[in-house]
């Protein structure tokens, strides 16, 4: 019973590093405001770039340019959290009550 138990607890562990590394070589993108404010991320959520058009770089849009990058940031990090579901749905895990479960 234990052995199975910890037979498949190993292969959690290697399911879930194999997936986080598939996350972190994916790219994630959001683009808000008609291409004025683009971020990109790896599928784990780092950030890795961000792009803002020049004509929101001046004190007069600084609530716009505020108002966009919140959208931005919050848009990525939900692509990030759906990415990682989709990955972990994949892998079928056989343990009762872990979240993914096919």
């Amino acid at each position: 019973m234990f052995n199975d138990l910890f037979k498949k607890a190993n292969e959690l562990k290697n399911k879930i590093n194999s997936i986080n590394e598939e996350l972190e070589k994916e790219t994630i993108e959001s683009i808000v405001g008609g291409d004025m404010i683009k971020i990109s991320a790896n599928g784990k959520g780092d950030i890795k770039s961000i792009n803002i058009d020049d004509s929101l770089l001046n004190v007069e849009k600084k609530d716009i340019l505020q108002g966009l990058l919140i959208s931005c940031i919050q848009s990525i990090q939900e692509k990030v959290k759906n990415k990682t579901e989709e990955k972990m749905r994949q892998f079928p895990i056989d343990i009762p009550g872990f979240p993914f479960v096919k």
